[in-house]
């Protein structure tokens, strides 16, 4: 079984930026070791860039770099004595084999520095085992979010592209067949059978319609995507989809729609009742004189016994005014 470093996703390393010494466990029998280190790019492809700096050390002996193939670099234990060589080759999908070959075998231990010596940010996956074989590892990333979905009456509902990617030394395997029931109406359409190391892709999922569902009928499952990874051979995808009754829905519309109609007539009668307010005559419209004017009466003068001459007349003389 290989080692695998970090425990868990990736450690993005900035431009000259170092992980450190990580330790390592070499069988202490062992004559031969592989590490393999792969440098993660961006946008789902390897970067091809400049390569790290990879240093061992075994032991408490000096750190020593690494160089490439064929170039070979002594390792040396704490008395300067040395215990075994090695160099690295590179791959297209950025994957870094650090063969390591051991002169002495003891019961020591050893340990891997890596430096990013690339302007651009990069993220590092590494493990380790007695041979290449051994030593490649997968490590699947899939987003753990539920996937969750609403589905009307007669709808049909597009297709879900979920994000899959391999960051580890070896090629992911994903085992299953296509257009298989996830569960809660999701259907797993088609997914990559193999990931390099590097790379990525998706899984499309589709939904099944609805025919009759009552209204808000909420539906959850759980679907397990087996693969090789050494750690999550089993990937759960958390589903939920909420069946809507579109008949229902559309009541609910109609009702928004006569309401909006309501309003929409009485603001329409109150514009009318002002615009004839508006065009009415002078007597009956205005309801006050012009300004520093005494007000007007709605009456005419005909009915007014203030103003009639039978009024006028028939009143009695003022005190010193004869008769008129």
């Amino acid at each position: 079984m290989a080692d695998m470093f970090p425990d868990t996703g990736q450690l993005r390393l900035a431009n000259l930026a170092t992980s450190g010494l990580v330790a390592f466990d070499v069988d202490q029998v062992a004559t031969a070791w592989t590490l393999l280190v792969v440098a993660l790019g961006p946008n789902c492809a390897a970067l091809r860039g400049r390569p790290p700096d990879l240093e061992l050390r075994a032991g408490t002996g000096l750190i020593t770099t690494v160089p490439q193939a064929p170039s070979t670099a002594t390792i040396t234990d704490e008395t300067g004595k040395p215990v075994g060589t090695a160099s690295w080759t590179r791959d297209t999908t950025d994957v870094f084999t650090v063969q390591i070959d051991i002169s002495s075998p003891d019961d020591r231990s050893w340990g891997l520095r890596i430096t990013n010596t690339d302007p651009e940010e990069l993220g590092f996956v590494w493990s380790s085992a007695k041979d290449v074989r051994n030593a490649q590892q997968p490590r699947v990333v899939l987003n753990p979010t539920a996937l969750q979905t609403t589905v009307a009456v007669a709808e049909v509902p597009a297709d879900l592209s979920v994000p899959i990617s391999n960051i580890g030394t070896g090629p992911l395997v994903i085992n299953g067949q296509a257009d298989q029931d996830m569960g809660a109406g999701f259907l797993l359409k088609s997914f990559p059978t193999s990931l390099a190391p590097n790379a990525c892709d998706h899984l499309q999922i589709g939904i099944t319609g609805v025919t009759g569902a009552p209204d808000h009928l909420v539906q959850t499952a759980t679907f397990v995507l087996d693969c090789n990874d050494p750690v999550s051979q089993e990937v759960t995808l958390s589903l939920s989809r909420v069946e809507k009754n579109k008949e229902h829905k559309d009541q609910k519309d109609v009702g928004k729609e006569n309401k909006e109609d309501k309003d929409g007539k009485d603001k329409k009668d109150d514009k009318e009742n002002k615009d004839a307010i508006k065009d009415s005559p002078p007597e009956l419209g205005r309801l006050a004189s012009p300004a520093g004017q005494p007000p007007e009466h709605f009456i005419p003068p005909s009915q007014r016994p203030d103003l009639a001459d039978s009024a006028l007349r028939d009143e009695p003389p003022e005190p010193g005014r004869p008769e008129g």
